[in-house]
C-alpha cells in the first residue's frame, strides 16, 4: 500500500467534480501495492532480525512465528502462477477447511480484496487521525481510476483505493446532513 498527494483542482475533474473534491485544500490517493509483497516480505525480515538480534535458533516461540509467519506464510500466501496456484490452495483449503477452521482466501481475487481491504483500514486510520488533529476528510470511491493512475505517474499493477480529500470543511463541500443507516439494519450479534 502506498499514499501519493495530488492537487485539488487537477484532480477534481478525475474525482466526478465531487464537492468533497472540489472544495478540498489536500487530495490523498491510496494505492495498493500487491506487486511489492516481496519487497514488503524482506523489509518485515529484516525489521524482526534487527528486533530479535540473535541468531535464528534462539528465538522463543513467539518469535519463531512471526519469523515464520514472513518467512514462509507470507510467500506460500502471495505466490500465484497464472492463477493456478491460488486455484490449487484453494481447493486445498476448502478440503482441509471440511475438518478445521482454516485460511481460505488464496485465489488471485481473494488477494487483492485482502489487499484493497488492508489499505482501507489504513485509510481509516488517516482519517481518524485527521479527524484527532481538527482537519476534516472524505473517502471517495467515484473516482476515474485510469486517469488518476497517469496523473500520478503510477505502475500499471497499483490499483487506487480510494481518494480522501483533506481540509477544513466549507459550507459547499456539504450536500446534506450525514445519513446513517439504522444501528439495527447492519449489527448482529452472535
Amino acid at each position: 500500500m502506498g499514499i501519493s498527494s495530488c492537487s485539488p483542482p487537477k484532480s477534481a475533474k478525475n474525482c466526478f467534480n465531487q464537492s468533497a473534491a472540489a472544495t478540498a485544500q489536500q487530495m490523498l490517493v491510496v494505492v495498493v501495492r500487491k506487486d511489492l509483497w516481496k519487497e514488503r516480505q524482506k523489509t518485515h525480515l529484516n525489521y524482526l532480525k534487527n528486533l530479535f538480534n540473535k541468531p535464528i535458533k534462539n528465538y522463543n516461540s513467539r518469535e519463531k512465528f512471526a519469523f515464520n509467519y514472513y518467512n514462509k506464510i507470507i510467500p506460500f500466501t502471495y505466490f500465484d502462477f497464472l492463477g493456478l496456484f491460488g486455484y490449487i490452495k484453494y481447493i486445498t483449503f476448502w478440503c482441509i477447511g471440511l475438518f478445521r477452521p482454516i485460511y481460505r482466501q488464496a485465489r488471485h481475487s481473494d488477494m487483492r480484496i485482502v489487499a484493497h481491504k488492508s489499505a482501507a483500514l489504513a485509510a481509516q486510520t488517516f482519517m481518524l487521525a485527521m479527524a484527532d488533529e481538527g482537519y476534516d476528510t472524505c473517502p471517495m470511491e467515484g473516482i476515474d481510476t485510469l486517469r488518476i493512475k497517469k496523473m500520478l505517474n503510477l505502475p500499471y499493477q497499483s490499483e487506487i483505493n480510494m481518494v480522501i480529500s483533506c481540509g477544513i470543511r466549507l459550507p459547499e463541500g456539504i450536500y446534506g446532513e450525514r445519513f446513517r443507516i439504522p444501528f439495527d439494519k447492519v449489527y448482529k450479534a452472535w
